[in-house]
């Protein structure tokens, strides 16, 4: 018994002792994201992130200044609430977002004037500047497969009247939900619902037309996918989709810390039309190239950036595909290490929290029962919830990033401590805990030196299986605004990109392995024989 305490207590200590390290460290070293001096948000789609990194070439080779971009943001609200919540600086925005209900707005569809209540709703909303338009559109459109045009003679969308009760229409995850330009409002202008509608992501919906899963999809005009799977695009002949023109759109704080990003920025004005932006969108998303290093080289193509900025993966594009993935690790070591650590940190600092909570309402669960149904019931509620929909929730009660996840990973952490536990205590033998009353020990006393380090084998095997489940939803993170090797996963998903999805997925499977493997032991340590 005296060896188990001793193993209690060294136990004890190092856990506790690395939650208080853990949370120091965390308030003290930023990581990569929080120590940049401008942050660039994106939404999952494309074009986003190519002139993300326009902007971070341009930025870092004219400027003294740090550039972190944070990708695969929902949709442009939530880029729109990150810039608010000062979770990013800037990123690229489209004139027709003004139809979403942010302030009163002048019903029109004229381009001019669309662009210049973006400019000064947002400015008084928000204190931002809405820069003149990169030069092209991205609005929405319908588009179908051309056996399916010529079978309907389907040239324009009210063409779809007669048909569109018996097809189905795959959208983006928003468009549903959108008031002024999304399906309620469509179907009162056009007259006509389809027979079922499927969301998804925007990259998704081309291969699902194609493969005929759904009839017709929603489009951006810029997207690839209508011209990699030789999609037709219906005429919008009532002009119901307003105009999209895209914009760079800053805080003017970080404007008025650093003046030299105007000049900057403003190089990109009015460059880009929509044919251009279509092709670049092209490289990344069936070409499979790095946006990165699409928009270093569109940059040097224009004179705006020297050649020797261009990475080794651009100079030997048909490399076979491990040295592609080679290139990739080596030209990104220092962003994939640093999405590692932060996914590691948010998992330990969830879990921290889960042992500090967890482990006091499982004493208390095991003493008083009646109060321990509760917590248990409660506990369980939680653990069922569906993992994205209780983040949802947290980004709505919380707000966006990385502390909003940890909350969510000890939420979903909480019951496999509480319950273990509470099946420790409730294990541990009887005699032991009369011969240790026997022996004049209080309440706290037998509690500390005899129950916890008898059932610090279940309380390790809880902690074991909280630890993997807190790896697996942490790559969740980017869908509310938090980092990790999620990040790369779903701009992988995105882009349809096997090397990214790789590059996310092998260490956060592997972390959840070593996790599993090194608890394991530790718990297989902690067994002891029951005499």
């Amino acid at each position: 018994m005296r060896a188990l305490n001793q193993k209690w207590f060294k136990t004890i200590r190092s856990l506790f002792t690395l939650v208080l390290v853990l949370t120091l460290f965390t308030v003290s070293v930023p990581t990569k994201a929080a120590a940049a001096d401008v942050t660039i948000g994106t939404q999952t789609f494309t074009e986003t992130k190519i002139l993300a990194e326009m902007y971070k070439a341009l930025i870092e080779d004219r400027t003294d200044l740090t550039v972190d971009i944070k990708t695969d943001l929902a949709a442009s609200s939530v880029v729109l609430r990150s810039i608010a919540q000062g979770e990013v600086d800037m990123g690229t925005l489209y004139s027709g977002e003004i139809f979403n209900g942010y302030f009163e707005i002048e019903d029109t569809k004229d381009r001019a004037a669309v662009l210049r209540q973006a400019q000064e709703g947002f400015d008084e909303l928000y204190n931002l500047k809405w820069y003149d338009p990169l030069g092209f559109e991205n609005t929405y459109t319908l588009a179908v497969r051309p056996e399916v045009a010529e079978q309907y003679g389907l040239s324009t969308m009210s063409d779809l009247k007669e048909h569109a009760g018996n097809m189905s229409i795959g959208v983006d995850t928003t468009w549903l939900e959108r008031p002024a330009d999304g399906y309620p409002a469509f179907t009162k202008e056009y007259g006509y619902t389809f027979a079922s509608t499927s969301p998804m992501e925007i990259s998704l919906v081309y291969q699902a037309v194609a493969d005929k899963i759904v009839d017709v999809v929603l489009a951006y005009t810029t997207d690839p996918g209508l011209k990699e799977f030789n999609l037709v695009t219906l005429e919008d002949d009532k002009q119901f989709f307003p105009p999209f023109d895209a914009s760079t759109v800053v805080k003017k704080e970080l404007l008025a810390e650093y003046p030299e990003l105007d000049e900057t920025l403003s190089l990109l004005i009015g460059t880009i039309d929509a044919d251009t932006m279509t092709d670049l969108n092209y490289q990344v998303d069936v070409n499979k190239m790095e946006p990165k290093n699409v928009a270093l080289m569109y940059l040097v193509d224009q004179g705006l950036l020297d050649e020797s900025k261009l990475p080794a993966s651009v100079m030997n594009p048909d490399a076979p595909p491990l040295q592609k993935f080679g290139y990739y690790l080596t030209e990104n070591a220092s962003y994939l290490w640093n999405m590692t650590w932060v996914h590691i940190v948010m998992v330990l600092c969830g879990l921290g929290l889960a042992l500090v909570i967890g482990i006091p309402l499982g004493i208390i669960s095991a003493r008083y029962q009646r109060t321990g149904r509760v917590i248990m019931f409660i506990t369980n509620i939680i653990q069922v919830l569906p993992s994205l929909a209780l983040l949802a929730l947290l980004m709505v009660l919380v707000g966006l990033g990385n502390a909003t996840v940890v909350v969510g990973l000890f939420l979903y952490s909480l019951n496999p401590v509480v319950r273990n536990t509470y099946v420790g205590l409730s294990e541990v033998n009887a005699g032991i805990k009369d011969a240790g009353k026997g022996m004049g020990m209080s309440p706290l006393q037998l509690l500390w030196k005899v129950e916890m380090p008898l059932s610090l084998p279940f309380l390790m095997a809880g902690l074991r299986v909280a630890a993997v489940i807190a790896i697996g939803v942490a790559t969740l993170a980017p869908l509310i605004g938090g980092d990790g090797l999620g990040r790369e996963i779903y701009a992988g998903l995105n882009q349809r990109h096997n090397i990214k999805i790789l590059a996310g997925a092998i260490p956060a499977a592997l972390l959840a392995i070593l996790a599993d493997i090194i608890l394991g032991r530790l718990s297989n340590r902690f067994k002891v024989a029951k005499s």
